[in-house]
């Protein structure tokens, strides 16, 4: 799970301390090539539990100690230290200091991209460097092309990824997530899971919000289909603070309320807190402080909490104590200080100036009256979190700030400051509102129209089984009818067949031409009125020379056209179903691992405008289903002209799927709308597929 405050690293920290990949003592037993006499040594040594762990432990430093000590055994022995050595402990981190060293110098490659890891999670005093960890990670990156266990060379990038998580950089984080997915073999679907997880993290903290629910849906998706509900639950928390930083509260609560009944059920306190956690920010950003304290309050009833997370515990007294200093009550606000300062040695991501401990730290001494010290850390920390891209972060700064600027008397600087934090808030109310108001009504088109769909559907087979069971009653009442009866009865029951048939296909036709008519006013009621609102605001934020409100602004407007585009495809009218094909495949050739090839005909001029929309929608519906479900790696789409026919035919070589099985599933209707949408412009359909050899899909429209 991960905090609405501060970096998400709790999460990372979490997600990644339980994954699957060899513990320091699966590393010993896997790497270490003893000779027969020195195990028999090693056994006698340590076989004897009786002696004490520190007896042990004297025992490998006196073999330390011996003279002439090959690089081969010292490297051993310290292998087996480490193993033995308190994780909090300093020896440890000397130690694995040491094992790098051995390990680089023996040349042995595996070995040493291995224990990187285990310096990338250490908190071991001595090794809470994050640089350090990158530097120690892009050695092992530099010999990842000579070692062939697929895991640990996508475990290096995945680290390496999260370290420069925990440094802020998330473009080079996202990087390396993407290329951890790229090293993974098909039996590590956990930690492609996992990559995706962190990219869209990645993606959330930096503001875009489109391809942040894309990377969480592709995690859900690997995570549902290992069947792994813990991780599904991590998705969820990840999606409710998205909707939380867009200020939809009440889609994140829907969310937040569910998690926090199971974690408690499971008795998992640390992530129920981390979730009661997340509700009482959202709660002091409506500024509802009764119900934030509330929350957490019943974050402290918890502890302590299972398992031990000193991050968390150590942002939760922070959190406290600006809660009491906000509320002027200042030993409350020491104490819960004072707590937090107690655990923030062991976080490695509080190390140096965080901007959590510096936000705390001003609050008091504005509380204390050392308004000068105040003013220099809120200003300190405005700066540090100009670019993070947490408008929270920023909002309250700047609110800090102006505080401690009027209460020195500077009275120009505290004007200034908040009339820039007005237009900041105004800028950043503009973009959630448009955002907010995006997501509702995309949100209420799809669901209407599907619901109409459905019942439709459902009308029609109702319809189908009282024509089966009328039919079967004739039938039965013909059989003891006369030979002469039999011929007539039939008739009609054939008649009765082809008009409702013919009935079917009339409504399917009818309801997909409304549907599309009703996205394309959709696609430009929001482009022309809300794009154009949208662009108008973004020209007078920049007459006020707000570049961060600018950027924001920037990735609301493409957000936007990106909703108008896949609701109307605009280029198909203007370019023309070859090009606008064309230019679609390019789209997810750029924005996808795919490997995209294609063979487009120029069909001008040979299908009406009604055919080639509905021939373009059977190209999208088919493409999101292989990038949905089929684990594709690439793709083929042809379309060849004839004289009496144009046929267009999409290839993956994904996983494959049961014709019969998909076809019957009344729940997802992605091959029953295929069918509708082929039968509406007198097309055939043909689907060729098996589990585990990839899918073929053939329509084929005569002029």
């Amino acid at each position: 799970m991960f905090l609405s405050e501060g970096l998400h690293y709790s999460l990372l920290l979490v997600k990644e301390h339980q994954t699957n990949f060899p513990t320091a003592s699966e590393l010993i037993s896997l790497s270490m090539r003893f000779s027969v006499t020195f195990l028999f040594f090693l056994v006698n040594l340590l076989g004897d539990f009786n002696s004490g762990f520190a007896q042990k432990i004297d025992s490998l430093k006196a073999l330390l100690n011996e003279k002439e000590l090959s690089s081969t055994r010292e490297l051993e022995l310290l292998e087996v230290l480490y193993q033995e050595t308190p994780a909090e402990d300093s020896l440890a981190g000397a130690y694995l200091r040491r094992i790098l060293e051995l390990s680089r110098k023996e040349k042995d490659l595996s070995k040493f991209a291995r224990w990187t890891i285990t310096f990338f999670h250490s908190e071991a005093p001595g090794t809470l460097s994050n640089q350090e960890k990158i530097n120690f990670l892009q050695e092992a990156a530099e010999i990842e092309p000579q070692l062939t266990d697929s895991r640990l060379k996508g475990n290096i990038y995945l680290k390496l990824g999260g370290a420069f998580y925990n440094s802020l950089d998330f473009d080079s984080a996202i990087y390396y997530y993407e290329q951890s997915i790229r090293r993974f073999g098909a039996e590590d679907s956990g930690y492609v899971a996992d990559a995706h997880f962190f990219i869209g993290q990645s993606y959330d903290y930096q503001g875009d919000l489109i391809q942040a629910m894309k990377s969480y849906q592709q995690a859900r998706d690997l995570y549902e289909s290992l069947d792994d509900q813990e991780y599904v639950n991590y998705v969820l928390g990840g999606v409710s603070i998205l909707y939380s930083r867009y200020g939809i509260y009440d889609e994140a609560e829907k969310i937040r309320e569910r998690l926090i009944a199971d974690y408690i059920d499971q008795k998992k306190t640390t992530d129920a807190a981390i979730q009661l956690y997340n509700r009482a920010e959202d709660l002091r950003k409506q500024n509802k402080t009764d119900l934030q304290f509330k929350a957490l309050q019943q974050i402290e009833s918890m502890m302590p909490l299972e398992p031990e997370n000193n991050y968390f515990e150590a942002i939760f007294y922070l959190s406290m104590a600006n809660y009491f200093g906000r509320s002027g009550d200042i030993p409350s606000q020491l104490e819960y200080f004072k707590k937090a300062q107690a655990i923030i040695p062991k976080v490695s991501a509080l190390q140096g100036r965080s901007p959590s401990l510096i936000y705390a730290e001003a609050l008091i001494k504005k509380n204390q009256n050392d308004l000068k010290a105040a003013n220099n850390l809120a200003l300190e920390y405005v700066n540090l979190v100009a670019t993070s891209k947490d408008l929270d972060h920023q909002i309250r700064g700047m609110e800090l700030l102006a505080d401690t600027y009027a209460a020195l008397g500077n009275q120009k600087e505290a004007t200034r400051t908040w009339q820039r934090l007005y237009q900041f808030k105004d800028s950043v109310d503009a973009v959630n509102q448009s955002v907010s108001f995006t997501y509702y009504q995309t949100l209420y088109e799809t669901e209407k129209k599907e619901r109409e769909l459905l019942n439709k559907s459902r009308e029609i087979e109702e319809i189908n089984l009282k024509s089966e069971a009328k039919t079967r009653m004739f039938l039965f009442l013909i059989g003891g009818l006369v030979v002469i009866g039999v011929g007539g009865f039939l008739g009609k029951s054939l008649n009765q067949a082809k008009k409702e048939k013919k009935l079917q296909e009339k409504y399917s036709h009818e309801l997909l031409k409304n549907q599309e008519e009703e996205r394309k006013r959709i696609s430009k009621d929001l482009h022309d009125g809300l794009g154009q609102s949208l662009l108008l605001i973004k020209n007078k934020v920049i007459l006020n020379r707000d570049d961060n409100t600018g950027q924001l602004l920037d990735t609301a407007i493409s957000e936007l056209r990106a909703i108008a585009r896949s609701l109307h495809p605009m280029q198909l009218e203007k370019l023309g179903l070859s090009k606008a094909i064309e230019q679609l495949l390019d789209q997810i050739d750029r924005e996808t691992t795919l490997f995209v090839s294609s063979e487009v005909d120029e069909v001008s001029g040979k299908l009406d405008k009604e055919k080639e929309l509905h021939l373009y929608r059977i190209l999208q519906e088919c493409l999101n289903n292989i990038l949905k479900h089929a684990q594709a790696s690439a793709i083929k789409v042809s379309l060849e002209v004839d004289e009496a026919f144009v046929q267009l035919r999409i290839e993956d070589n994904g996983k494959g799927f049961d014709f019969s099985e998909k076809f019957q599933d009344f729940q997802s209707l992605g091959l029953k709308t295929l069918k509708e949408r082929t039968a509406a412009i007198q097309g055939v359909m043909k689907v060729s597929s098996e589990k585990g050899k990839g899918s073929q899909f053939t329509f084929k429209i005569f002029n």
